[in-house]
C-alpha cells in the first residue's frame, strides 16, 4: 500500500471527511497531544488531521521524505529495519504513548526506516515542518514529546539487546506483551508473518515458539489473530528486558 496514510484506500476515505482545517475532537486519544495546555491544543488542531491505517500499512519506507509527523490513537505501529537481502528486525514499536517519526522532528528529510501498521486503527497527522516549529517553541508539547524519546531510545536499546541474547520464545512473549499494553485487551489482530518480521526469525520458527506458549496455556495464535489467557504465564516466558521497558511505558500514563 501507498505510505504516508492518504495515499490507500482505507486511509484516504477518512481523511478526506476530517479535513485539516476540521480539527479532531476531543479528548484526544494521543498521550502527547492528551497533555497539552488549552493554548498549545489551539496552536496544534489546525495542523492536524486524523487518517485510517489498515493491517499491515506501509506508512513510510526508507528513502521517502518525511512529510508527517504521526500520533497513533487505536493504530500501533512498527519501525522495521529491512536488509538488502529481505530480512528484517523491529526497531521499535509506537501506539498511543507516542509519536513516530521522531527523526523528523529533530531535522532529518528522509527516513531510514519501513514504518508497518501492527494493529488497524486511526492515528493523528501533522506536516512535519509545522510541528517542528511548535515544537521548537517549547512548552509542554516539547516537553512530552522529549519524554517520550527517552523511553523510544530505552525501547531500542533493549530491544537490540533482546535480539542478539535471548531465545525466540522470550522475544515473541515480550512482543506480545508490548502488544497488549497498547491496545489494552486480549485479542488482537496479528499474524505469523508479522512477527516473523518483526523478531527478525523464521516464520516456521516463530510459529514453533508460539505453540510452546500455546500449550503452556498463555496464548492461542491462529487464523490471523492473538489470544492471550494469561498475561502472567506470558510474562514468566518473556525475558527481563520487557519488565525493564514495561517499567519506563507505564512512566508516560
Amino acid at each position: 500500500m501507498s505510505p504516508k496514510g492518504s495515499g490507500s484506500e482505507c486511509s484516504k476515505e477518512l481523511a478526506e471527511v476530517l479535513a485539516v482545517s476540521d480539527p479532531p475532537p476531543r479528548p484526544l486519544k494521543n498521550w502527547i497531544l492528551a497533555g497539552l495546555l488549552p493554548n498549545e491544543i489551539e496552536a496544534a488542531l489546525p495542523r492536524l488531521e486524523r487518517v485510517s491505517f489498515c493491517s499491515n500499512e506501509i506508512v513510510f519506507r526508507p528513502g521517502e521524505p518525511s512529510l508527517y509527523v504521526y500520533f497513533p490513537e487505536e493504530a500501533v505501529i512498527s519501525l522495521l529495519a529491512i536488509m538488502e537481502d529481505g530480512r528484517s528486525a523491529e526497531v521499535s514499536l509506537t501506539g498511543s504513548e507516542g509519536v513516530l517519526d521522531i527523526g523528523g522532528i529533530l531535522g532529518l528529510e528522509t527516513h531510514y526506516y519501513t514504518a508497518q501498521v501492527e494493529i488497524p486503527g486511526s492515528a493523528l497527522r501533522s506536516e512535519t515542518k509545522a510541528f517542528r516549529a511548535e515544537f521548537e517553541c517549547g512548552g509542554l508539547l516539547r516537553v512530552r514529546s522529549l519524554k517520550y524519546l527517552r523511553h523510544l531510545l530505552l525501547q531500542i536499546s533493549q530491544t537490540a539487546a533482546c535480539n542478539r541474547l535471548h531465545r525466540v520464545q522470550q522475544r515473541l512473549a515480550r512482543r506480545l506483551l508490548m502488544i497488549q499494553d497498547r491496545v489494552r485487551r486480549d485479542e488482537f489482530p496479528m499474524t505469523h508473518e508479522s512477527l516473523s518480521l518483526a523478531i527478525g526469525t523464521p516464520r516456521s520458527v516463530v510459529s514453533f515458539a508460539a505453540e510452546v506458549l500455546h500449550r503452556l496455556g498463555a496464548i492461542d495464535c491462529a487464523r490471523g489473530k492473538v489470544i492471550i489467557h494469561s498475561r502472567e504465564k506470558l510474562e514468566s516466558e518473556s525475558c527481563e528486558c520487557y519488565a525493564i521497558v514495561r517499567r519506563d511505558f507505564l512512566s508516560l500514563a
